[in-house]
């Protein structure tokens, strides 16, 4: 088993685990709908609770709305597509089923909004980190979009998803709903930090009349590479060339001293890096 494999697995444990605890622990206690085959879980359990007595566990739930979406993308898509996601939705509904047998639960709609979001977040971070989905509406949006391709699969997700959540609004009131939303707004920046932070680097375009000067501190203060772009200016018709070089964010305010202290006329241009591979790029 090589590490890239192991890494996945362990990716796929944690992940899915975390996202069982958001959404049993905080999500359905709060009775928070943030979207999802859960959020119809979530609404079904309560109701049939309010007219049945009847208990119906969330992971019963994901486990049989998920199964018609995962045989029918085999049909359309695959083995080589549907593997992994397949056995993905099957340990989330495992963690699902574990989260229940040994709770960590609280029924506070701003913690669970919080705390839920932040569990979702990195949980749905590492399962795409892992190359995989777990199904639900993500799943069902894209086989959708094979039918109907005037829209994108993220107007189709959105779509899905506002339906769940308005359904959810109808249930459990403009309060719970409320919560839901402060729930996906902070599962969003989790999962764009677990996919993107670890790798998450800045680039510097730098023009400067000491470009020279520059490069040399770069490299001898910093031990960055630096490329030089030759380039010609359309206003003046100066030719000269342009720097580049990729650091981590801790590094920017040494960069940004070392190029104002060389000069301060230098145009400085920072962008954001989502992923940086290869050797020659390690944060320090």
């Amino acid at each position: 088993m090589d590490k890239l494999y192991k890494r996945d697995w362990l990716c796929l444990l944690a992940g899915t685990a975390l996202m069982a605890i958001a959404t049993e622990g905080f999500f359905e206690h709060a009775k928070l709908v943030v979207g999802g085959i859960t959020g119809i879980g979530i609404m079904l359990d309560d109701w049939t609770k309010r007219e049945f007595a009847l208990h119906i566990p969330l992971w019963l739930t994901n486990l049989l709305l998920n199964l018609p979406l995962f045989l029918y993308a085999w049909r359309k898509k695959g083995r080589r597509f549907m593997g992994k996601s397949i056995l993905t939705g099957v340990l989330f509904s495992v963690m699902l089923f574990l989260e229940e047998l040994f709770p960590i639960t609280t029924s506070d709609p701003l913690l669970a909004a919080v705390f839920g979001g932040t569990a979702m977040g990195v949980g749905l971070g590492l399962v795409l980190a892992a190359g995989a989905t777990t199904g639900g509406v993500d799943l069902a949006a894209t086989l959708l979009h094979l039918h109907f391709r005037q829209f994108s699969v993220s107007k189709l997700i959105f779509v899905l998803d506002a339906a769940i959540i308005l359904a959810g609004l109808a249930m459990f009131g403009i309060e719970s709903s409320l919560y839901a939303v402060l729930a996906v707004f902070v599962t969003e920046k989790w999962i764009v930090w677990a996919t993107e932070g670890v790798n998450f680097a800045q680039a510097a375009w730098i023009i400067s009349d000491k470009n020279e000067e520059i490069a040399k501190a770069l490299l001898s203060e910093l031990g960055r590479g630096v490329t030089a772009f030759p380039a010609k200016g359309k206003y003046t018709g100066t030719e000269r060339d342009v720097l580049f070089c990729v650091f981590s964010q801790k590094e920017i305010h040494f960069v940004k001293s070392i190029i104002v202290n060389i000069d301060r006329n230098a145009f400085f241009l920072l962008t954001d890096i989502r992923e940086v591979l290869g050797e020659g790029f390690a944060e320090k």
